[in-house]
């Protein structure tokens, strides 16, 4: 069946040097301050409950064969609440640690802490038992919520832990029906700490990022705006890992505006059904997802044209597949997303009617925040100069847990410091380049991994690609790059680096191309380039090179 459009909100007007949407980053905070009573105490939970008053039986939640009305979950959650101050005796500012794949008991659980005062920890399921130790220790965690599939890895996170903690169990333990009725604590001040996040760890340990209700709340009041969702008709899937912040900018959001959010766990072909059957209208996605998609063997076998709006991010999308994307989704306005876990996701879009005329662009500041690109010395760079991307804003972490030094290097002066390099274009518009931590050095010429994976993704016959530096005596380092072929696709590292040579400075061009099957991916999506160093293939190319 085809599928109505869903009204939505379209971004207004063009920028200006006041801010995106001609208005001040203070100011929006102060508007949004006011008309929201975001003062005292104040839950970012009791916040989302306003849309039960709203429309309390319309449907907020889909999982599978449970469907949820306003009412009905926001009763669960005072009910898991309850549970957790009563049953448990979990006092408030205690943080309780979270195993729990995409489901009902996710959103239930999760909203549930937070409505008690407890500190949420939502810990990535993919993890081993020695990376959940180091986060339960690092956390404090007083209590686990999870799965039954993931006893044994808390059992050995545990054993690494020399102790273990109390838990509920989502598939076999019960609360009863009406337990909110014994009361809940006090609301907490919309300024204390609501839930702790790690970073991927993708180098170094993972740092425990600290954000109040009062950010959680701003970025569900920034990210409707500026992701061009505004209105309840919308119909939301989360398919992202739910224990992520990139799905908090979004998913929850849903709720506040009063829509319906529909949860699921990405598997191509699953999800595009699921995109048909519940008229899904919007959803996120990590590149990616979105080039399985394109590539999906059922795309022709549902209609996707009710799909209005698609945000995508998290990591590069090759400008030459946007237009695939687009092919298969009619009827949706792309919008680039940019953020990290430490802005509650989103620092900059890039609006859906600009993606044209700025392409390659990440975007503007979302309302409410500012961003400047700066050199070693935190000094403004001119327009077009490349420098590092800080930002500041109501959506910004307050701190790394238990890590002051790191906590005021990153916050230094005021601004977070992202770590990506970057640079504005005379409009404003952020462009970037890379992460520090991904620029390549060769022989003192800097290479930004970016520029060439999105040449390699110009060719035909690749599916995906990841760039890397790779040891040079002579050098210092060399560009290295992974490519998983499309399927039937035939070529080999010498028509791979004619392609990027037509197109590249020759010391950017590969000096090596390693074929794989597959990629290592974080649980969000993103291709683990220290991973990649880390295979036999890379071992062995490297001492080719010498």
């Amino acid at each position: 069946m085809t599928h109505a459009a869903a009204p939505r909100a379209r971004v207004p007007g063009l920028p200006n040097r006041d801010g995106r949407f001609g208005e001040a980053p203070a100011d929006f905070v102060a508007r949004m301050t006011a008309a929201h009573g975001l003062e005292g105490a104040l839950s970012f939970t009791d916040f989302l409950r306003r849309s039960v008053d709203r429309d309390p039986d319309k449907t907020a939640l889909v999982y599978e064969d449970a469907r949820y009305s306003y009412a009905g979950l926001f009763q669960a959650i005072d009910d898991a609440a309850a549970w957790l101050v009563h049953e448990a005796k979990i006092a408030p500012g205690d943080k309780v640690a979270m195993m729990v794949d995409n489901s009902d008991h996710y959103i239930v659980w999760y909203l549930a802490t937070l409505a008690a005062g407890i500190v949420s920890v939502p810990l990535n399921t993919k993890l081993v038992g020695r990376e959940i130790a180091y986060q339960l220790d690092n956390s404090g965690a007083v209590f686990i919520v999870a799965d039954a599939a993931f006893l044994r890895v808390v059992a050995d996170a545990e054993k690494a832990l020399g102790r273990t903690l109390p838990k509920f169990l989502t598939d076999s333990d019960r609360v009863p029906a009406g337990l909110r009725d014994k009361g809940l604590p006090p609301v907490p001040d919309i300024d204390a700490p609501a839930a702790v996040y790690y970073t991927s760890g993708t180098t170094g340990a993972p740092k425990g990022v600290v954000h109040t209700h009062r950010g959680l709340i701003f970025m569900a009041l920034q990210a409707g705006i500026a992701c061009e969702f505004g209105d309840p008709g919308l119909v939301f899937l989360g398919m992202m890992p739910l224990f992520h912040i990139a799905s908090h900018v979004l998913v929850l959001p849903t709720l506040y505006l009063g829509g319906t959010l529909v949860v699921a766990t990405y598997s191509t072909e699953a999800i595009l059904e699921i995109v048909e059957r519940e008229g899904v209208n919007a959803f996120f996605a990590v590149p990616s997802m979105l080039l399985m998609m394109v590539q999906s063997p059922a795309r022709g076998d549902v209609d996707l044209s009710g799909v209005q709006v698609i945000q995508f991010g998290a990591a590069p999308m090759a400008i030459e597949r946007l237009g695939e994307v687009q092919a298969l989704f009619p009827n949706a306005s792309l919008v680039h997303c940019m953020g990290q876990t430490e802005s509650v996701g989103l620092i900059v879009t890039l609006p859906s009617d600009q993606a044209t005329e700025k392409l390659g662009s990440v975007g503007l500041p979302i309302p409410g925040c500012e961003r400047r690109v700066v050199d070693g010395d935190d000094k403004d760079v001119a327009a077009g100069q490349v420098g590092e991307l800080v930002a500041r804003g109501p959506n910004v972490m307050v701190e790394y847990l238990a890590n002051p030094d790191a906590s005021a290097d990153t916050l230094r002066g005021g601004w977070l410091h992202t770590g990506d390099l970057g640079y504005l274009d005379e409009d404003g518009y952020l462009y970037l380049v890379d992460r520090k931590k991904d620029m390549i050095i060769r022989g003192g010429e800097n290479i930004y991994s970016t520029e060439v994976e999105d040449v390699i993704y110009g060719h035909d016959g690749v599916a995906l690609a990841a760039v890397v530096g790779m040891p040079s005596d002579l050098f210092g380092e060399e560009v290295c790059a992974f490519v998983v072929r499309k399927p039937d696709a035939a070529f080999e590292e010498a028509d791979l680096q004619a392609h990027c040579r037509a197109q590249l400075a020759p010391f950017k061009v590969p000096r090596k191309v390693i074929f794989l099957d597959d990629f290592p991916m974080t649980a969000t999506g993103k291709i683990q380039k220290q991973e990649l160093k880390k295979l036999p293939e890379f071992a062995g190319a490297v001492r080719a090179a010498e």
